[in-house]
Parts: C-alpha cells; structure tokens; sequence
C-alpha cells in the first residue's frame, strides 16, 4: 500500500470520526470561541464560581438547544452541593409580540470539555430571541428559595447560532 493511500485513508477516517461529534461537544471543547452568541459576563454567581461567558447553542440536527455557562477554571464538583440551584428567568416575546414569563431552574452539573468547565441546561424555546433573562443562585432550605450570591440581569439572548 502506498504512503499516499495510507495518509488518505487516515485523512479520511479523522474526518468522518469528527465529524461524528454532537455539535454541542464540539464548541464546548474549542472553548466557545466560535459560537456567534456569546455574551461575556463576568459574573461572580457566588463564592468562588464565576460564570464567564454565556451562549445558546442551537444543534439543527439533534434538534435541541443549550444554555451554557462557561465557568472560571478553578471550579470543581464540590463547589455544587446538593441543595444548590441556578435560578434562570427569562421574558420571551413570540412572533406574535406577546410575552411570556418562565423558569428554567435546574440542579448544576459540572462539564468538563477539554480544558473548559461548563454548566449545561437544555432548554425548549422556539423563538430565536429572549427578551431578557435574570440568573442567580439559590439553596433550598426547609422548601423554601435562600438567595445565596449575586443576580445579573441580560437583554437580548440570542438562541440560534448558525
């Protein structure tokens, strides 16, 4: 077999195995340097876990979308206890103008794509655009909401990426 043949073949296998990755893995692993909407945040959620980034990514083919938070490095599991929350609410406007108000709570879960930690949430939004979204932290203590660090507020989160 010729060297050329052999380099083609390989060429040809490393295409088709990345090419078989969720899309979602891949912009995780490349750090969301390439999801078009990306919003830099900054946000001390509270102690030591900053969210740095936030994107939607949009995967056409799995038909799914996911808000992720891209974190700081120095996070690690034990940063997200048991009764720990990430309170994200958000005011959607359809096409037809008319608004609508959800939460979209959810237990966090550390990720960890290469060099990159995230907290993922699939969410289930049609629309292309949420009017503003609010995000916090919160323990549940005896059934009820204790705020524990910081809440942002966001206009204009883009839910599609290609």
């Amino acid at each position: 077999m010729s060297t050329k043949y052999s380099y083609t073949i390989t060429l040809l296998a490393l295409l088709i195995f990345h090419g078989c990755k969720p899309k979602t893995e891949l912009y995780l692993e490349r750090g969301l340097d390439i999801l078009s909407n990306v919003k830099e945040v900054e946000f001390n959620i509270y102690r030591d876990v900053v969210i740095e980034e936030i994107g939607v990514i949009r995967d056409q083919k799995e038909e799914t979308k996911t808000l992720v938070f891209k974190l700081n490095d120095n996070i690690d599991k034990e940063d997200f206890g048991n009764n720990k929350v990430i309170g994200v609410t958000v005011w959607i406007v359809d096409k037809n103008n008319n608004e609508r108000k959800e939460n979209w709570d959810f237990k966090p879960e550390l990720v960890e794509a290469k060099k990159h930690k995230y907290i993922l949430k699939e969410i289930k939004v049609k629309e292309d655009r949420i009017k503003k979204m609010k995000i916090y932290a919160y323990q549940l203590i005896d059934g009820e909401k204790q705020l524990i660090g910081s809440t942002i507020s966001l206009d204009k989160i883009y839910t599609y990426n290609d």
